[in-house]
């Protein structure tokens, strides 16, 4: 029974947190343009504590949602205190919350595509639960981080590929245009900005970049319906809470350098020398390949990187906080 009501009353502090910071948050009123906060390990960012960054596409359903009714704010405080029960990284309330928008906008369904229930629209025929479990929030929740963990490095997947390794979506590139949303909301009900590790860190810049496939390429476009090659790179680490440099030499010199080899996913490659510095950037998402927004002929989307005019790689992530770029 003491269990029970202390987790009733962490329950209710969060909410009553979330109601507090919502507003301001969820709205953009709290940072300017409407940007999200999100912070980086000290040993791997090169930005400041809660510095804003860039919100991210605004799609059909984030637009539609810049405020979360009742309902939806508790279920989305129970996700999330689920998640610190568990001793689960903020990455996975953020992925849990982002599938829930996406599934059921955070209400309890009690309909959906054949026999879909519930936050999560899980089905009892696919070995979820009963109508019953399947209808318990806090059962829903805790089944989707069991299957969660279950996933192979699922913290360092792109938001997209972990939730889709549970739901088996028949549109798992749905899940991208909840995550700035969700991010947002786990931010709130933290009360303060969500710390990312590491991975979770490069897995923010890559989903955010892979969130971009297919948009148009613009000369000077830094999102969100267009970009440009250091535009997109910029933005994507943004998305992690890391501010580098606008064009691709500055980026380049941003470093620190990485020799070729070995180079990682998040790191930067760097194409096309010219007199002030390299012409051309992309981001590395490993097996030899990056996403990138080549030129106008064509569209954001995945190459290889092992080229003719191939300068080098740097790895912003890695970057002293000094504010000053690494000398070559």
């Amino acid at each position: 029974m003491k269990a029970a009501a202390a987790g009733a009353a962490l329950l209710l502090l969060i909410v009553l947190a979330f109601l507090a910071a919502a507003t301001s948050i969820l709205t953009g009123s709290g940072t300017p343009g409407g940007v999200a906060c999100a912070t980086a390990s000290s040993a791997t960012s090169s930005t400041t504590a809660g510095e804003p960054v860039a919100a991210a596409p605004a799609t059909t359903g984030v637009a539609a949602a810049t405020a979360l009714d009742g309902e939806q704010q508790a279920n989305a405080a129970l996700i999330v205190q689920i998640a610190v029960e568990r001793g689960l990284p903020a990455r996975a309330a953020v992925v849990a919350v982002a599938t829930a928008l996406q599934e059921s906008r955070l209400h309890n369904l009690r309909y959906g595509h054949l026999d879909s229930l519930g936050l999560f629209q899980q089905r009892p025929s696919q070995g979820w639960g009963t109508t019953e479990q399947i209808l318990d929030p806090r059962h829903a929740t805790g089944t989707f981080y069991d299957r969660l963990v279950k996933v192979p490095r699922w913290e360092q997947l792109p938001l997209t590929r972990a939730a889709q390794a549970i739901q088996r979506s028949g549109f798992p590139d749905a899940y991208a245009q909840w995550e700035p949303l969700a991010q947002r909301v786990v931010d709130a009900l933290a009360g303060t900005c969500v710390t990312l590790i590491p991975g979770e860190q490069i897995a923010a810049v890559i989903a955010y970049a892979h969130a971009q496939l297919g948009k148009p390429y613009l000369w000077g476009a830094e999102g969100p319906s267009s970009f440009d090659c250091s535009g997109l790179t910029m933005r994507a680490y943004q998305a992690a809470g890391i501010t580098i440099p606008r064009v691709a030499a500055d980026q380049w010199r941003w470093g620190p350098p990485v020799p070729n080899g070995q180079e990682q996913p998040g790191d930067l490659a760097f194409f096309r020398m010219q007199p002030d510095g390299p012409g051309h950037v992309g981001l590395v998402i490993g097996g030899g390949q990056m996403i990138h927004a080549p030129n106008r002929r064509t569209v954001v989307k995945i190459d290889g990187y092992q080229r003719g005019d191939l300068i080098s790689f740097t790895r912003p992530a890695a970057h002293a906080p000094t504010g000053r770029p690494n000398s070559r």
